[in-house]
Order: structure tokens, then sequence, then C-alpha cells
């Protein structure tokens, strides 16, 4: 049935055009359904014959000229001369307006469901043996195209449900069957959905006692049975359904909104929780969905009857489970989830007062903590799954509670509580709830969780330190955690980085003695641990045939036991395929942690060393096999020329290769391009510790690093882009030493001649070849860092146009830097 009507509606919200365009979506919108209200005509009487029925045919004589109507008008004057005849007649006229309402001819359709209206206004309770025939008949017309035909089959339906409530109410379970397709059932619009549920609230309302628990019974039974394709819709529907009967007008929640939400967590309470989440039961996304409606529609002062409600129920099931009364752990849960939601919608501004959240917030903890340590009170619960979920939820309102409090709040309450996790909360859930808080920007995560969190990582350095460093790491590297470099704390430094004390906990030295733990003199003696290198490039050269386990994350509910056990079970610590991630995030962890400018620079300088010593006996391992690493080797100083080769030779270096086994492999060149990187980002980190530690120092041990790595390293792996960079951050952190004195101590004269030589036209020289090729290549990254690399150098003069001009030095490396 299309909508051929004019689509221009008038213009009521400003301009010059007196009617402008509304598209179906936007006239379906302004459709409004509440039979409730009660105006004047409803108390008016039919002037001739006493049948309102009479009076609507009467009417429709002069708007309806099609012939359809005029032919039905012929087969119907006949019974409605009078209320009496219309009574006596009910049968043919309600057979005559079934058939006419068939007719895909909206002008017809529109007067017949007007027509229905004013029949059920004459037959009150005598309509209800066609109450269902004209139900079915009516609800396939509010998926009309026409707007107008939409909107009068809402009306009729919804004065249908008024005109026969008292009859109907003793049992709404038949009239939500004749209604569940429309509601989400089967697949609908979502204007459909909506304009069902509002037809139907109506006589929700007027349930009461038993048939209010019977009926949301029923509903819930029907969506579970639904197929599973159709569910998200049918939830949407039946949401809007409870939804519609709860709200009020002008943000106001009807006077019956507290028990029919009661009765709808009644049914809620009786809900396993099979799933490990609270999102995995159909019934809470549900409740859950309607919750979200009610407090997006209410305001502050409005949402306290839909927070009592939740409130007492929460009290009650905290007292069963904590004195014991009770083996179902599953009511209190679900409340916990549905106080948490609650908490964050609308970034809070529905909570009046964040004590009372608080305090039941302490309670879940409080009670979680009896559940620990009381094996009685354990032993009685029936749902080991059900205490899983409350670990996340009660985390999960405690960060809501945290993002959303005020300072006050913060300071009196807020405070208490997290003591109280710190405290009995194993360290994986509070490493859990603290990157959580970091990725959502909690402004007071600097100031009131990093000390909890240094204190953490001092106490359980030694038995979890390979999951406390890929927690700082996931911290740093994703930009997590943001300071404001200038400002001083007792727990970070001017320069932004994380301050460790070096006396809050000890450790076993081996001897039976206990000394201070010093974090980050542990993190550097990590770092130069010593490493076998060849494994770790033999791990890298095979393509992984199936997906490996990686690291996911901080679960909520793992204690450290079953960490402890998987750590275990899996692999003895950390195997060779972790080696590189371990050393890469104590690179990262370091450049945000303050330490001892001599420690780290030693410390770095020692692993740069090792890391030169590998590369370079690796790589000629590797090119005993290979003709193009070996015309690499031997020609070092002439890049241009170790280019040239043999392709399969090339290939099988630099490529892919498969070797009888048919296993697929990396060349030699992808084997050894992790252990370049890595070698790549500790010199990055050498060179930025350069500019923060004392002059003498830093360029005795930068000035080695950077020339090992020219000489032995760089020739073979120049085109990795981390390499070259660092090879850049390195130079310009030479350049700044040697011309920098700080404390009064200054570089000597020989470092400063060395670092010179380093960066002479002879030494561009020799350098050019190597990096010529990375010019041209297709990486923007490695074209900038290998000009700016070039740019430090001293560049070499142009010849003069004549013999009086005097020479400049070629611009041509800042040209194209600027390009």
């Amino acid at each position: 049935m299309k909508d051929t009507g004019i689509a221009s509606q008038l213009n009521t919200l400003g301009g010059a055009n007196t009617y402008r365009f509304k598209s179906f979506k936007q006239r379906a919108d302004e459709i409004e359904i509440n039979v409730s209200r009660r105006i004047v005509r409803d108390f008016d009487e039919p002037e001739e014959h006493g049948s309102y029925f009479a009076e609507g045919v009467k009417k429709w004589n002069e708007l309806n000229c099609t012939k359809d109507y005029t032919d039905f008008l012929r087969r119907v004057t006949k019974y409605q001369q009078s209320l009496a005849q219309v009574l006596y007649h009910k049968d043919d006229i309600v057979c005559a307006l079934e058939e006419y309402m068939s007719m895909e001819h909206e002008l017809v359709v529109e007067a017949m469901l007007d027509l229905v209206t004013t029949l059920a206004r004459d037959l009150q309770d005598e309509i209800l043996p066609y109450y269902e025939r004209l139900v079915r008949r009516i609800t396939p017309l509010i998926k009309a195209d026409a707007v107008e035909v939409v909107e009068a089959a809402c009306n009729a339906l919804a004065c249908l449900f008024k005109y026969l409530a008292k009859s109907l109410v003793l049992d709404l379970r038949p009239t939500f069957n004749l209604l569940s397709p429309m509601l989400g059932g089967e697949r609908q619009k979502a204007n459909v959905r909506r304009f069902t549920a509002e037809s139907m609230a109506f006589l929700i309302r007027k349930l009461r006692g038993n048939a209010l628990q019977q009926f949301v019974e029923h509903v819930v039974h029907t969506m579970l049975e639904c197929a599973p394709t159709r569910l998200p819709d049918f939830q949407n529907g039946l949401a809007l359904l409870f939804f519609e009967c709860m709200r009020n007008v002008e943000t106001q929640l009807h006077s019956r909104a507290s028990a029919i939400y009661t009765a709808l967590l009644r049914e809620l309470y009786k809900e396993e929780l099979d799933g490990e989440r609270l999102e995995d039961n159909a019934v809470y996304v549900l409740a859950a969905s309607v919750t979200k409606l009610c407090l997006h529609y209410t305001r502050r002062e409005s949402a306290q009857q839909l927070w009592e409600v939740l409130f007492v129920d929460y009290d009650v099931q905290a007292r069963a489970v904590a004195d014991k009364t009770t083996q179902r752990i599953q009511p209190l849960v679900i409340l916990l989830g549905l106080l948490a939601l609650a908490t964050i919608v609308r970034k809070g501004s529905r909570v009046s007062e964040y004590k009372p959240l608080f305090q039941r917030c302490q309670t879940a903890f409080t009670i979680a903590k009896m559940l620990a340590n009381d094996v009685e009170a354990s032993q009685m619960i029936d749902n080991d799954k059900a205490v899983a979920i409350m670990a996340h939820e009660r985390i999960k309102w405690l960060v809501g509670l945290l993002m959303q409090c005020n300072v006050q709040d913060m300071a009196s309450t807020g405070k208490l509580m997290l003591d109280m996790v710190v405290s009995n909360e194993p360290m994986s859930t509070v490493l859990s709830m603290a990157l959580t808080l970091a990725r959502l920007g909690w402004a007071q995560w600097n100031q009131i969780l990093l000390p909890y969190l240094i204190r953490i990582t001092v106490d359980h350095w030694a038995e979890n330190r390979d999951v406390l460093l890929l927690f700082w790491t996931e911290l740093f590297q994703n930009g997590l955690f943001k300071v404001q470099t200038g400002s001083i704390t007792l727990t970070v430094t001017s320069r932004g980085q994380v301050l460790f004390p070096t006396k809050t906990s000890e450790k076993s030295t081996g001897n039976g003695k206990t000394g201070p733990i010093n974090i980050p003199q542990e993190l550097v003696d990590w770092l130069i641990a010593p490493v076998d290198w060849k494994a770790v490039a033999d791990q890298q050269q095979t393509i992984p045939t199936t997906e490996r386990e990686e690291f996911g994350g901080f679960e909520d509910g793992a204690s450290d036991v079953d960490q402890d056990d998987r750590s275990t079970s899996e692999a003895p610590s950390h195997g060779v395929a972790s080696e590189l991630a371990i050393k890469s995030a104590l690179l990262c962890v370091l450049s945000h942690v303050s330490v001892d400018p001599s420690v780290l620079l030693d410390g770095l300088h020692t692993l740069i060393g090792q890391l030169v010593a590998a590369v370079t006996q690796l790589t000629a391992q590797m090119a005993e096999n290979s003709e193009y690493l070996q015309n690499v080797a031997s020609n070092s100083g002439e890049q241009g020329d170790a280019m040239q080769g043999d392709d399969d030779s090339a290939s099988m270096a630099l490529g892919l290769f498969t070797p009888k086994d048919g296993r697929l492999y990396w060349g030699a060149y992808h084997q050894l391009f992790p252990l370049v990187s890595l070698l790549g980002s500790a010199l990055k980190l050498e060179a930025s510790a350069a500019f923060h530690a004392p002059p003498r120092l830093v360029a005795e041990n930068l000035m080695d690093s950077w020339c090992l790595i020219l000489d032995r390293v760089l020739p073979a792996h120049s085109t990795n882009p981390l390499l070259v960079e660092s090879m850049f951050k390195a130079a310009d952190a030479l350049k700044f030493v040697t011309t920098t004195s700080r404390g009064g101590e200054a570089t000597s004269a020989a470092i400063k001649q060395k670092v010179a030589a380093a960066l002479s036209l002879q030494q561009l020289e020799h350098l050019v070849p190597m990096l010529e090729h990375n010019l041209t290549s297709t990486q923007p990254s490695l074209r900038l860092w290998t000009l700016q690399l070039l740019s430090l150098f001293e560049q070499p003069l142009m010849k003069p146009a004549d013999k009086s001009a005097t020479q400049e030095p070629c611009t041509i490396v800042e040209m194209g830097i600027a390009l």
C-alpha cells in the first residue's frame, strides 16, 4: 500500500515557506498513541439515534466519496438507523468492516478503521466475540506505507483495548500473543514496534497483583522461546512495551512504574546465570534496556522512583546473603549489574547522591570478602559462575562511581573503597581496574590511583614481575599514562616519569639475607641479563601455521594462583618466543621511569654491545648459505655494488622461500629484523637519556654505541627504519652534548674531535652508498629519517659559478627534508 498522499506538511519550525517536505519517518515519529487521556468528546452523547457508529458513518459520507466507500455505505445503511439496529446486526457490520479493511485503498481503509472505534464504543463488551478477528485484521495495517493509515490503525487498536479493558485485563496473555509478532517476534520496522507498544501500554497499567506477575512471566517465556535470529529485535520491542507502561508525561514516571518494574525484576531473579557475563542472559538484557530507557527519559528527581526499587531489593538480597539465609546469590549479582548500569547512564546525571551508592558498593566487596574467607558461606552458594560474575560487576560498578562522582565524594568515600579493593582483591583485578580507568581518562588517576600501583609493583615484583612489566608497558605504550611535564609530585618527576621508592619492600639476596627492592635497578638488571639470541633468531624463521596464544590482558576474575598455574603448565617462566617482547617492554618502561642516568646508560651500553655482537655473528653465519649476504659483508663500504647479485639468492635472503619440507620460511634478513629493531630501540633510548645525563658520560657511551652500529650493523641492515631513526637521534644527541655544558661539566676535547670526525664529510661519503637506496623506498618514514641523518654530517661545497664566488654548502638534503 503506497503513500499517495501529499508529503508536504504545515511548517511549524519557522521559515518563509508555509509548507515543508517531511519524510515517512519524520511523519511517523510524530504519531503518538495514548488513549488514557480523557478529553471533552469522551463525555459527548450521540445526537441522533443514540449511536456513535451512525454518527461516524454520517461524518464519512461527507469526507469520503470513493466508489468502495459508497458500496460499503449501501451495505450498512439499513443496519445503523439506531443503536438497537447496530446491536442486532453487529455480526453483519463487523463482516463488512473486515472485508473493506482488506482493500488496498488507503482512503477506504482509514474510514473503516475510524468506524471500528465508533462501533467498539457502541457495543462495549458486546464486541468481545469479534475482538480477535478485528485485531488480526488491524495489526497488518500498522505496517502500511501511508502514515494516515498507520495512525488510524494504532488508534483503532488502542480504542479496542480501552473499551474492552475490563474484560481483557482478566487475562492479558492472549492479547499479547496476538501482538507479539508486531513487537519483534517477526521482522518489523522500528516504528511498528513502537506503535504496538504504545497501544498496549494502557492495558498493562491496569494489571494488579498476580495478574501482573503472570503476564510478565508469560512475556519472558515467550521471549526465551523466540528464534535466536529474532531475539535482539524482540528484546527491543518488549523493552519499549515495558517502558511505555512505566513512563508518564513531562519526563515523569507513571504511578504504576514501581509495580511493573518490580514484577520484571522478580522474573529476572529466577534466572540461573549460566553464561560468563550478565549480558549473556536474555532476561537481564531486557531489564537493562528498560532501565536505560526509563533513565534516559526521566530527570534526576523523577528517577528516584526507579532508584528506590533497586535500593530496596538490593538491601534485602545483600542482607540475606550476609546472614546466610539464602543459597541464591543470583539476585544480588543482577542488582549489582543494574546499579552499575544506572550509575553511568547520562554520565551519572540521574544520580542525586553518591554516598548511598558507595555504601552499597562497599557492601558488595564486604560480601565478597566473607565468601572468600568463610568456607561455610561459600559452600552454601549454589552457582559458582554467579560468584565470578559478581567479581566483575562490583569492579565495574566501582569504576563507574569513581568516574562520575565529585571530588568531595571521592575524598570521603571513594578513597576508602580503593583501600578495600587494593587490600582484598587479587592483583590482576586491581591492574585491570587501573587500565580501565586509564582508558576512560579518569581525571584523578595520577593523584589517587598511581600511588597504589607503585606500592603494588614494589610489593609483588619478586613473584609477578612478568605481569607487572606487561601492565606498565600497556600503560605507557598506548599513551594511557598522561601527566603534565613540569609538575612535581611524590610519584611523578618534573619530566613526567614515574618515581619508584627504593626501600619499600624486601627481597631475598640468595645468601639468606634480605635487601631493599629498587625497581629501576631491577629493570636494568633484567634488561642486561644474557639471552640466547641465536635461539631467538631461529624462533623468528618459521612462519607459524597455527595461532599462538597471546597475552590477553588482566582478567578481573582471575586470581594470582590461577595465573601461576597457567604459566607453570604452559611454559617454564617465559620462552624464547617472548624474549624479544620482554626486552622491548623493558625499554618502553625504562623510558617512562625515573632511573639514575649513569645506571641507565651503562645498562643500555651493555645491551647494545650484546645485540651488536649477536647480530654480527648471526649475519656472518647466515651469509655462509647466502651469496647475497656474502656480497653485503665483503662490500660494506660499497653498498651499491653489494645490492647487485643473483635474484634468487637475494630473494632467499630478503624475502620468503619454501624449502623441501614445504613450510614457509622468512629469509635471513627478516629473521634478524626484530633483533635489529630492538637494537634501534635501545640506541634511541640511550640518545633520549643523553639530554638529561652528565655530558662526559653520555658522550663516551653514546659515541661508542654509534660507531659500533655504524661499522658492524648498518651496512647489512640499512633498510631498517627504526635503526636509521635511532642513528639520527644518537647523532643529534652527540652534537648536543658536545656543544652544551650542564652542571659545570663539559665533554673533553678528545670526544669533541671524535664526534666531529664521525660526522665529517669523509664519513658522509662512506655512508651515502649504504643509504642511498633508502631515498627511493616506498616507506615515507625511512626516506625522512635517512635524509635527517645525512643532514647532520658536514655537507659538501657546491662548485661556484665563477672563480670569484665563494663556495656554499650543498642544500640538497635540506630540500629533500622540506619536501
